[in-house]
């Protein structure tokens, strides 16, 4: 059997390229504390300048904590958890913001992007070696159930608020929760009055300002994008990042082979089988973390032409965020947006 990457092995390598110039700061803003958790069912590490105090740590790791009793889909306590099996309709703002913002892509790409693809999911296990591939007639019947139409999202109700999930249709939100979760960890920064940070939530990276120096300027943090050989450690590009999210869907995230078939993770809604393209990797940057992580998964089932077009509306509609993408296809071609180049 081919060996395979493993995901956790992906995080610390780009955690370490991070934290390479940590040591031999002189002056307060160039201080910083580290920590890293397992949640969400991957490693985080967060890196905070501009102080020597351990307790933002612990306060980042408790609104993880906080985050993964809403977000986790396999946690029978979670609020996700809950709404998909029946158990309530009544949920957290953030699981509702959460929601809501991933169905504006889901119409945007009339359902080829579907977060209630859940019941297709769930039949893939890319995780435990088994590289077993679904019953054909089970995953039919699960795409049977995948309509993002069929989520209502019913308003507020008194101190929390209604999603009304019809025709047993579940949501899945592996493309949108950790890019939330990034975007309320940067919040809650901000709001502890913290200037710059960097953080990875399973190779979701997010920046807060720039990377301090000692004369008290800031200067870009250094990003990398992971080549998306499914049998390479190596690094495809490395990119100055300011305030933003970097978010990377690839075939080599999570994945197994048989028969001679590489079978990945990113789902085609309307089959219920990985999607089927020339493309190995799709990253995003964008201001917003959650954006870039739904765009992450969308833009590779678009493709490149595809994503032009969204990029046009993004000027236009409001509700589409603003954002740059690389693709890198399987034979090593890469195209890039019209301005991705201004972040390398």
């Amino acid at each position: 059997m081919v060996k395979k990457i493993k995901h956790l092995y992906i995080i610390l390598a780009i955690t370490l390229l991070f934290c390479m110039n940590l040591t031999g700061c002189k002056s307060r803003d160039t201080e910083s504390v580290f920590g890293t958790g397992f949640y969400f069912d991957t490693v985080v590490s967060f890196t905070v300048y501009g102080t020597d105090d351990e307790q933002i740590i612990k306060e980042l790791q408790d609104e993880c904590a906080r985050l993964e009793k809403i977000f986790s889909a396999t946690d029978t306590e979670s609020e996700l958890y809950k709404l998909n099996n029946g158990e309530t309709d009544l949920v957290s703002e953030d699981l509702y913001k959460c929601v809501q913002r991933a169905l504006i892509y889901c119409d945007i790409l009339d359902g080829r992007y579907d977060i209630s693809i859940r019941p297709v999911s769930e039949l893939w296990n890319f995780k435990d070696g088994k590289d077993i591939i679904p019953d054909a007639k089970a995953i039919e019947e699960a795409v049977s159930k995948v309509n993002y139409r069929d989520i209502k999202l019913m308003g507020r109700y008194g101190d929390k608020y209604r999603i009304k999930l019809e025709n047993g249709v579940r949501i899945d939100l592996g493309s949108a929760a950790k890019g939330y979760i990034g975007d309320k960890l940067i919040e809650y920064m901000e709001d502890k009055g913290i200037k710059s940070a960097i953080i990875s939530l399973g190779g979701n990276v997010q920046c807060l300002g720039g990377k301090p120096g000692e004369n008290g300027e800031y200067t870009d943090f250094k990003v990398a994008i992971k080549s998306p050989s499914t049998y390479s450690n190596e690094y495809s590009d490395v990119l100055n990042i300011k305030d933003r999210a970097v978010v990377t869907s690839g075939i080599y995230e999570r994945w197994f082979e048989k028969d001679g078939v590489l079978y990945h993770h990113i789902l085609d809604s309307q089959t219920g089988y990985p999607i089927d393209s020339d493309l190995a990797s799709v990253s995003i940057v964008c201001k917003s973390g959650m954006d870039a992580d739904i765009l992450s998964t969308a833009c590779f089932i678009a493709g490149y032409d595809e994503t032009l077009e969204i990029l046009e509306k993004s000027s236009d509609v409001e509700q589409v965020g603003g954002f740059e993408a690389e693709f890198i296809y399987k034979n090593g071609d890469v195209k890039k947006t019209a301005y991705f180049e201004q972040y390398r």
